[in-house]
């Protein structure tokens, strides 16, 4: 049986083969650490803002409002002309239209009334002056007649257009045919009553009431237009009515805002009424996030409902503490006024 003992050898050598190192060498960085810390930090800032916020600052919706003035006569009139449009700033005593008024009757008591005081003149001196003033009359409503006359003439182009294309029907189209025909009646009857005053008004020179030369200045520098004057300082925001168009008395005209009169109307929760009191600074912030600080004027004296612009959904309606906002004196007044009716939001701190 053969022996299993090796003899091993003194000075034997143990040869071996260097191993090649493969693959990427390790990163210093652990980026999958370094990502899980941004997104937990995250998480901790937004919490920790969300309690400090919720703790320290207290937050209501509000809107921007301006001090509306609604300009209306007390009889009906014609509008004439308008010598400002839509967004341009105005001045208290700056002339805003000139009307006529519509009532016939009236016109000519006025006409009257004015000529006799103005004069003192005979009674042919007076029936002259108010034969002169509505003829005056009736040629500015022939005017308008005309004008609207012509629109309407226009418009009828385009309706029988639309009644064969379907996209308009035949009862729009006898409506404005038969508003033409009464307005070529009404400037064929006018025409014909200015006939018989001219008349008149002839025979009356004829009389030796006046001499002709006298009563052709008067005519020429006669005006029976009269001018509105702004009330206020502000500026346009709407015009209701267009040249030539009749407004009712009591009907609103036109409206100017007032240009010192810009506030934000705020909508506080009722559990905030122990934060907020009358002259604390609130920070306006608005939609394109700029910030405005604002002073609380006033408060209102019972609760209002939110409105619906800033109710939640299907939550039920709830009842806030309103408050009037003014500008700050430090405060961008013309900022304020770029965001008519558009929400903001407000911020207190509550230390």
């Amino acid at each position: 049986m053969k022996s299993l003992n090796f003899k091993r050898q003194e000075n034997a050598q143990l040869r071996f083969i260097e191993e090649q190192v493969t693959g990427k060498r390790k990163s210093r960085f652990n980026w999958d650490r370094i990502v899980y810390l941004t997104i937990l930090g995250l998480i901790v800032f937004f919490v920790l803002r969300y309690f400090f916020l919720q703790n320290f600052y207290i937050s209501a919706d509000g809107q921007i409002i301006f001090d509306s003035v609604e300009i209306s006569e007390t009889e009906d009139l014609r509008i004439e002309k308008y010598y400002f449009d839509e967004g341009d700033n105005i001045h208290k005593g700056d002339t805003l239209f000139t009307y006529l008024i519509q009532d016939p009757e009236l016109a000519m008591e006025n006409a009257a009334s004015e000529g006799a005081s103005s004069s003192g003149s005979s009674w042919a001196d007076r029936e002259i002056y108010s034969l002169q003033k509505s003829i005056e009359l009736n040629n500015s409503q022939t005017r308008g007649d005309r004008d609207l006359l012509e629109s309407y003439r226009k418009q009828l182009k385009r309706m029988e257009n639309d009644v064969i294309l379907g996209t308009a029907s035949e009862r729009d189209l006898n409506n404005l045919e038969y508003q033409i025909s009464k307005l070529e009646t009404s400037i064929s009857l006018v025409k014909s009553e200015t006939s018989v005053l001219i008349k008149q008004l002839n025979a009356l020179k004829l009389d030796g009431a006046i001499s002709l030369e006298n009563s052709a200045v008067e005519l020429q520098n006669f005006s029976p237009y009269k001018a509105f004057v702004s009330p206020v300082d502000g500026y346009v925001a709407r015009i209701y009515k267009e040249p030539y168009e009749v407004a009712l008395k009591s009907q609103v005209i036109l409206n100017i805002y007032r240009a010192d009169s810009v506030y934000v109307k705020g909508y506080f929760e009722q559990e905030d009424l122990k934060y907020v009191k009358v002259g604390d600074i609130i920070a306006v912030n608005f939609p394109d996030g700029q910030v405005s600080d604002g002073i609380i004027k006033r408060f209102y004296s019972s609760t209002v409902l939110i409105p619906e612009e800033f109710q939640k959904k299907f939550e039920p309606a709830k009842r806030t503490i309103a408050v009037d906002i003014v500008p700050a004196p430090n405060g961008d007044l013309e900022l304020w006024k770029r965001y008519y009716k558009l929400s903001v939001k407000l911020t207190k701190r509550t230390f």
